[in-house]
């Protein structure tokens, strides 16, 4: 409710109380819900109202987050190993801590800060990395596991789909370099074999969690599906020389699979939703 509103209500009360037409107890009910309402808004500092009412204190803490961006931009990569190893530490903390302060007050700002902090936990370990002149053959791996295992978590603990999707495409992504490094001359029977009984745990998995942990069921359905598929894809795209009725494969799977969907989809719906 803005302003303008309120104190038109207000105003109304006033009337109501003046009048007789509604009791006096009824009255001082109403005007106090309206002010518990609006110091409830006026409780979060960084609120339009607070911009438009010129808080000097919002806008000083908006020019020290600015300048703090722009000083850890322009001066990250003259600071010790230890400092921005630390700077990149506290700038991860700081949103993701924000991520879960904000999971039940505002859900988009708390999957906004989740989102920032990925980004930066990525390129905070890519740019270290190039820094330092690291091997990338092996530190990127690494990096990828870690922002995996790291997403995962957080986006089971925060509930935030997309982010633990991400960490299982993360994993799923690292499986496919490792053994594309193995076995490069893999058939595609081989990688068939590779990728689908995984696809097959994960749709158990939520299958098993859909009536015991809420808000997973439909991260793993959605990671058994895209396993589903990541054979060819991982034929067409990551490796060479391979026959180009593969593409005929991936639709007849992408086919099958959506068959296989439409046909169960009053029991894959309720575990997504439940």
């Amino acid at each position: 409710m803005n302003l303008e509103k309120r104190e038109i209500i207000l105003r109304e009360i006033q009337y109501w109380r003046r009048s007789k037409v509604l009791p006096e107890q009824y009255c001082d009910f109403l005007t106090n819900l309206y002010d518990d309402e609006a110091g409830v808004k006026d409780s979060n500092p960084i609120s339009l109202r607070n911009l438009q009412q010129g808080s000097i204190k919002v806008w000083l803490f908006g020019f020290g987050i600015i300048s703090l961006i722009f000083l850890i931009s322009l001066y990250f990569s003259v600071f010790p190993w230890p400092l921005q190893l630390a700077t990149a530490l506290c700038v991860l903390i700081v949103c993701y801590g924000y991520s879960y302060i904000y999971r039940d007050r505002n859900n988009m700002i708390s999957v906004v800060l989740a989102g920032i902090g990925s980004v930066l936990t990525l390129g905070f370990g890519l740019w270290l990395i190039a820094l330092h002149d690291l091997d990338p053959d092996f530190w990127r791996p690494l990096l990828i596991a870690g922002c995996g295992l790291l997403w995962v978590v957080l986006g089971f603990f925060l509930r935030i789909s997309l982010l633990h999707f991400c960490g299982f495409a993360f994993w799923a992504l690292l499986y496919a370099g490792f053994f594309g490094q193995q076995r490069p001359d893999a058939s595609i029977l081989e990688l068939e074999l590779l990728y689908l009984p995984l696809c097959v745990l994960m749709v158990w998995l939520s299958w098993l969690l859909h009536h015991r942990v809420n808000g997973v069921s439909g991260v793993y359905l959605g990671v058994g599906v895209s396993l589903w598929i990541m054979p060819e894809v991982d034929a067409l795209l990551l490796r060479q020389d391979f026959p180009q009725w593969v593409s005929l494969i991936l639709i007849l799977k992408i086919a099958a699979g959506l068959a296989l969907l439409f046909i169960f989809r009053k029991k894959w719906i309720t575990w997504v939703t439940s």
